[in-house]
């Protein structure tokens, strides 16, 4: 009997270092320095007292020089990804010249919490705040630039809601109502309609747009049919990116947010790309088996960001630098 059990915990003890292990290298493979050569690149606390939270965040920049810097830009990642995962484009953002910080907005940390203030729904827009007046306390010459966002999936939710778009949650029950069991289900799933509820019955909770960004891109933006997306008067320009493969963002609805709105001065539709091919490239046997390390055909990544990247940041220059 003592040798099965000794047999158990070791097969146990292997399981759990080898789940650590893995976990380890595929945050070390989502860090890439070699990126951020010649950057300055700091690691920063930000404080969230309405949530009960302690933030990490991440500042790429040029070191100083006589040139001035062409703009601030705030990153919001994919749902409980971390500041690093859209690395590559912050990297490459700041070697173009802006000043570019993202925040870990600790998504599953929040949802275990219990409290509703930190459903990401509502509380990524309060971190990209705290982000932003953080940046302006430790620089105050950073509050005479433009600032830009770029947020991918969840991210670009968070990134239209923090800024000229109302989050209209109580839309959710309708929109899903109007729907056939099995569309979107993103969001129509009953553990998010729960959470969409229970918010809903908080409206004070309901992000307030606070951040006067000149400028967005939007990387496979998730939730825009909770948004009320009707131009406002200071409508930021925006860019548009979207994979014709993408496994959760209907092609058909990029297609008629594109479309609709002028605001939206470019448009990408991505043909091979799937959901997750904004992410970095995943080494073997991460490839297999963990999700977002998959993609719907194979794709080179890395050359599909660098094209993507150097499209965004032409866009910026047009649309956010100072000239």
């Amino acid at each position: 009997m003592r040798g099965k059990m000794s047999i158990f915990i070791a097969i146990v003890a292997i399981v759990i270092v080898g789940v650590a292990f893995s976990v380890y290298q595929l945050s070390k493979q989502q860090n890439d320095i070699t990126l951020e050569k010649g950057l300055n690149v700091s690691t920063f606390g930000v404080e969230d007292p309405k949530g009960q939270t302690s933030l990490t965040a991440k500042l790429w920049r040029l070191p100083e020089s006589g040139e001035a810097s062409k703009g601030v830009i705030l990153i919001s990642h994919g749902f409980s990804a971390n500041a690093d995962s859209l690395q590559r484009y912050a990297a490459n953002l700041a070697q173009a010249g802006y000043v570019v910080a993202a925040v870990s907005h600790q998504d599953l940390k929040g949802l275990r919490s219990g409290q509703l203030s930190n459903d990401p729904m509502v509380a990524r827009q309060r971190h990209l705040k705290l982000l932003l007046e953080n940046l302006y306390l430790n620089d105050a010459n950073l509050k005479q630039l433009p600032v830009g966002i770029l947020g991918y999936s969840l991210g670009g939710y968070a990134a239209l809601t923090s800024t000229h778009f109302r989050a209209l949650l109580d839309k959710q029950e309708n929109y899903c109502s109007s729907l056939s069991p099995g569309d979107n289900v993103l969001i129509c799933n009953p553990r998010f309609s729960q959470r969409i509820s229970a918010l809903s019955a908080e409206p004070e909770l309901t992000p307030t747009p606070s951040i006067p960004a000149k400028a967005i891109a939007l990387f496979a933006p998730a939730y825009t049919e909770l948004i009320n997306l009707d131009k406002p008067a200071d409508a930021p320009a925006i860019f548009l990116a979207n994979g014709v493969k993408d496994e959760f963002i209907s092609v058909g609805q990029m297609d008629d947010l594109a479309r609709q709105h002028s605001y939206v001065k470019e448009h990408q539709e991505l043909m091979e790309a799937g959901h997750y091919a904004y992410l970095p490239t995943c080494s073997w046997p991460f490839n297999y088996f963990i999700e977002s390390c998959r993609d719907p055909i194979p794709i080179d990544r890395a050359k599909f960001q660098n094209t993507l990247i150097k499209n965004v940041i032409n866009f910026f220059d047009d649309n956010l630098a100072i000239k």
